[in-house]
């Protein structure tokens, strides 16, 4: 079995981390896996991501035993890691689709930053987050410096990086890192059940509601509201939109098709 599966499931492209004896700890063996399965999730025509995991635990983050079996070099493992896990993450994060994580147990570190990589994160009641990197004397990687100031602002997110303590599902819910907590034992039907329906959504706007999103933070208001007005009128453009507005007017339920 693969260290990270892919496997298409309807309109649902399904990502599992599979190294659960391990916590889903990263090593380059599962980095490699990874990557592959992102590869194979990039190639296929979904309209939605799932991001799950097998066993007790999301991820642990950075496989501690490997990186103490590297000595003196560990710079050079953690480069090479970083390196392969930041491209897969890329990939990922470049997809136009919405993506959904579903988190039990810990996500820690590198785990974390998976689960950051989507649009939206469900995770067990029993769940718990931490940055974790500061306990080993490092700083981040897996983008989680970067998905934490967009959502929470610099000084908490510095507060979060330093301490790397544990926070539990119900306050990383008030931050706004998790958009809902559920019942540990719920999780994975309730996550798929929700990539589902956004499968069937209009995911021709969520493209556009993406691309708009990372604009922003580094777009003047001129430019931004010009950006807003392409979008929406490519999209009234099409077949979609006209559709949806006379269903809605209708009061009937629309179909998208993309």
């Amino acid at each position: 079995m693969a260290l990270v599966e892919y496997a298409r499931e309807g309109a649902v492209g399904r990502l599992t981390l599979n190294r659960p004896e391990a916590g889903n700890s990263v090593n380059p063996a599962f980095t490699a896996a990874l990557a592959e399965a992102i590869d194979a999730a990039c190639a296929d025509t979904v309209r939605a991501i799932l991001i799950d995991a097998r066993g007790a635990n999301f991820s642990l983050g950075g496989d501690v035993r490997y990186l103490a079996e590297s000595g003196n070099g560990v710079a050079d493992a953690l480069r090479d890691m970083a390196a392969r896990f930041h491209e897969a993450q890329l990939k990922l994060c470049s997809l136009s689709v919405p993506i959904v994580s579903a988190v039990q147990g810990n996500a820690i570190g590198g785990g974390f930053g998976l689960a950051l990589s989507a649009d939206f994160i469900l995770c067990a009641d029993t769940a718990r987050f931490s940055t974790g990197y500061s306990r080993l004397g490092l700083s981040a990687d897996a983008g989680v410096s970067y998905f934490l100031t967009r959502a929470l602002g610099a000084r908490r997110a510095t507060a979060l990086l330093i301490s790397s303590r544990f926070f539990p599902a119900e306050e990383a819910r008030m931050m706004g890192i998790v958009d809902d907590v559920v019942p540990e034992a719920d999780l994975q039907d309730r996550a798929v059940s929700f990539a589902v329906q956004l499968a069937a959504g209009p995911t021709a706007a969520y493209a556009a509601i993406k691309r708009l999103t990372d604009a922003a933070g580094t777009s003047e208001l001129t430019e931004h509201l010009d950006r807003e007005a392409a979008e929406i009128v490519a999209l009234a453009t099409g077949e979609q939109v006209p559709g949806a507005i006379h269903a809605i007017a209708n009061r009937k339920q629309p179909i998208f098709q993309s």
